[in-house]
């Protein structure tokens, strides 16, 4: 008997709740008023008939359209961000239609369903904003061109008084992504809230810390370059720029090739001549050996160990023979290994026909000079080739090719305290091919003359 009480009351609770959600869907019907609940954008609009609903949002739309559709702000830099990103704009009338029909088309169980959503805060119509991507990006590009910086190494500039140590600088690098989707959010959603943009900080690759213990310059050696061809000075210039400030720590093997990176035309480099087996060539880079040759030679004077090391085919002119190191992208390398107890700073310059390469470090006390020579150096003269052209006149000679003595050459690292040797270092046996002198003589007899 209790049970079907309580079962009575509950069921009679039930078919109250039911009475009043048709009464309701019924008093929807034939009102004029929005569903009870509903919000365009952030304007509630709920229980208001469509005219008070279009009035209340059509001011909303004026004042938002009356300020930017969106802010970015950086570190006290402000960039507006104006409603033509968008096309074109909402119109209230028509929203309210939208929000009108809610709750007032198909099934009785639809209706009732968007009501009761409705009520619950459930359901929302956005202005239907969409901004255009590609006027986003340009605006946040934009930003991030007077925001971000690269991050700066620490450094060693010489001067009168001594090394002056450059500190190390963060850098900056705007999140373009990240800063276009917060932007998009902002402005789809109606938010009035600044956008920040995003900005992650990029580290130096070196620091001040990483260069204490270097008092001053160990070694440096310089070359020279003809600034009349450009394309080859332009690439020595490139080569040295990516080479100079380089930290080579105690123990580690430099490689050349890693540090400059490919020699394209993406990175800068121009055509100019270079030597290779075929002899003189154009190729991407041409001049590029000559850093690595100076490189190679400072890091002698500094006592580094050759770890590998080529030769040109030729002997290049702006180095004894037997002192130059070339390089090839993804081929030939010059690796180098430091021996000191220190890490090396390597600084490089190229201007008015000058290469210079300085390494600094820790001068240890009774450290030996160095001394690169060439130890031994044998000639193999060119043989001279004679051929015999009758198509030229009895007996002229012509030279085809002026050819090119060849050379064994030995150079050796000596160790000096004072004036007095203390160690003799084989470095390098270079052996350059030579070429033959071929000299053409003419065999066509002249009229009137008699061949011997």
């Amino acid at each position: 008997m209790r049970l079907t009480k309580v079962l009575g009351y509950y069921c009679l609770v039930l078919l109250m709740a039911v009475v009043l959600i048709v009464s309701e869907d019924a008093v929807i019907l034939h009102s004029d008023r929005i569903c009870r609940g509903l919000v365009i954008a952030d304007v509630a609009v709920g229980g208001l008939s469509a005219a008070e609903a279009e009035q209340k949002v059509a001011a909303v739309l004026q004042e938002r359209w009356s300020r930017p559709a969106a802010v970015l702000l950086y570190d006290g830099q402000r960039w507006e961000v104006g409603w033509d990103v968008v096309a074109g704009s909402p119109d209230a009338k028509a929203l309210v239609q939208q929000a009108y029909g809610i709750g007032r088309t198909g099934s009785l169980l639809q209706r009732l369903s968007e009501q009761l959503l409705a009520k619950a805060g459930g359901r929302q119509i956005s202005f239907g904003i969409t901004p255009d991507e590609g006027k986003l990006r340009r605006i946040v590009a934009a930003a991030a061109a007077s925001v971000d910086r690269n991050a700066v190494n620490a450094g060693i500039r010489e001067s009168a008084d001594g090394l002056k140590f450059l500190p190390e600088q963060t850098g900056r690098r705007t999140d373009i992504e990240n800063t276009i989707r917060q932007l998009r959010r902002s402005i789809e959603s109606g938010n009035t809230e600044p956008v920040p943009l995003r900005v992650r900080e990029t580290p130096p690759a070196l620091r001040m810390r990483d260069l204490q213990g270097i008092d001053g310059m160990i070694a440096a050696f310089s070359t020279t370059y003809s600034e009349a061809d450009e394309n080859r000075a332009e690439n020595i210039r490139i080569a040295a720029k990516f080479l100079s400030g380089a930290l080579i720590r105690n123990g580690e093997v430099f490689s050349f090739n890693e540090r400059v990176g490919v020699r394209t035309p993406e990175r800068g480099y121009m055509q100019a001549p270079t030597l290779s087996s075929a002899g003189v060539v154009m190729d991407w880079g041409g001049g590029v050996c000559q850093v690595s040759t100076t490189l190679y030679n400072a890091a002698l004077l500094a006592d580094f160990k050759v770890v590998e090391r080529s030769a040109h085919y030729d002997p290049p002119g702006y180095v004894p023979v037997g002192q130059d190191a070339t390089v090839a992208d993804g081929q030939i390398d010059l690796k180098l290994k430091n021996t000191r107890e220190h890490a090396v700073y390597v600084q490089t310059t190229a201007e008015a026909g000058t290469l210079e390469v300085r390494f600094y470090g820790k001068r240890r006390q009774g450290e030996p000079t160095v001394r690169i020579e060439v130890a031994e150096k044998t000639v193999q003269v060119a043989k001279t080739i004679v051929k015999q052209d009758p198509t030229l006149p009895l007996g002229q000679e012509v030279v085809e090719s002026p050819g090119r003595n060849g050379f064994i050459v030995t150079v050796q690292r000596i160790r000096l305290r004072g004036n007095k040797e203390i160690s003799r270092e084989n470095i390098s046996t270079d052996e350059f091919e030579g070429t033959d002198r071929i000299v053409r003589v003419g065999t066509r007899s002249i009229a009137g003359t008699i061949p011997k």
